[in-house]
């Protein structure tokens, strides 16, 4: 799909909600897609700025008037939408939720902001910055068995990586059985490492190779964090899995690894570090609040796919 049908199929599956203005927005302020004025723009994009990150599935709540609510809800880790609605706000909720379900991986890869934006340092951040993600290690199966590609910590023993990345391949590829693997390839499992005193996130994949047997090597990004901290991995494990894909998409475009490790724990340890939010619910002056009820007034009956930026 293209940008335009995205956006125009997004549209579509919300058209039969009580909406009135819709807009597509990414984090950045870039509009996709828009039909509210100019005031309420420049409005909506100071509560994204406030609340750019706030974790997915999750919105801001304006309360308008007696029938109206802006929602803006995060569809996806670069994206927002943003609804002023009558419309039963549980409704309008499970239906976005269904969106984002839907349409998050497309458009994270078609909109996000995401490793392209990422400034890479020849230099390894203080460990000390990293209070969850302790060691990240990818590794593969060749033909002398688990190998470690790239690590970090930097400093990590090969002992230690030769542990991480055996634990991480040989135990989940049940001896390199073809059809085991292709069952574990994009997919995650959460295994202990006493031995680091951690939880490990092991997510397996496979990577095409013309050298390999059977055409692709058996791999692994292995993400180590302090076992107190079990409970926030498994809250976290949507948001860690789906930054993990992200960069095995990288991987198999041949991008530096190492790079693709700084990145991944930096965005990670981000996640880790956000508290788990409720809805929020921000006031409105009574200036801003004219500004949306003008909007209401202005109700029309166009399709809202009419006010495509794309």
């Amino acid at each position: 799909m293209d940008k335009k049908s995205v956006l125009v199929s997004i549209l579509k599956e919300i058209k039969s909600l009580k909406i009135s203005n819709v807009m597509i927005i990414r984090v950045d302020g870039k509009l996709l897609a828009n039909n509210f004025n100019e005031r309420a723009i420049q409005f909506i994009k100071s509560i994204i700025n406030k609340y750019k990150d706030l974790e997915m599935k999750n919105y801001i709540k304006a309360n308008v008037s007696n029938q109206y609510n802006l929602i803006v809800y995060k569809l996806s880790p670069s994206i927002f939408i943003a609804c002023l609605s009558k419309e039963n706000e549980k409704v309008l909720i499970s239906k976005l939720k269904e969106v984002s379900f839907k349409y998050n991986d497309i458009l994270q890869k078609l909109f996000g902001l995401g490793i392209e934006s990422y400034k890479y340092s020849d230099k390894e951040q203080d460990i000390r910055e990293y209070k969850f993600i302790k060691y990240i290690v990818l590794s593969k199966v060749d033909d002398i068995g688990p190998t470690s590609i790239a690590w970090l910590p930097e400093n990590l023993e090969d002992q230690e990586k030769f542990e991480i990345s055996a634990k991480s391949l040989l135990v989940l590829s049940a001896g390199f059985d073809p059809m085991v693997s292709k069952k574990m390839d994009h997919s995650s499992s959460i295994i202990p490492f006493v031995k680091f005193g951690c939880i490990g996130l092991v997510f397996t994949f496979l990577i095409p190779s013309l050298k390999a047997r059977g055409k692709s090597y058996d791999a692994a990004i292995t993400v180590l964090v302090p076992e107190i901290y079990k409970k926030l991995l498994l809250e976290k494990l949507d948001q860690m899995e789906f930054e993990i894909k992200e960069v095995v998409k990288e991987i198999k475009n041949g991008k530096n690894p190492r790079n693709l490790l700084m990145y991944l724990r930096s965005k990670l340890e981000k996640i880790m570090r956000e508290r788990i939010t409720k809805p929020k619910v921000q006031s409105l002056d009574d200036t801003l609040k004219k500004i949306m009820i003008s909007e209401i007034r202005k109700i029309q009956e166009k399709k809202p796919y009419s006010t495509l930026l794309y």
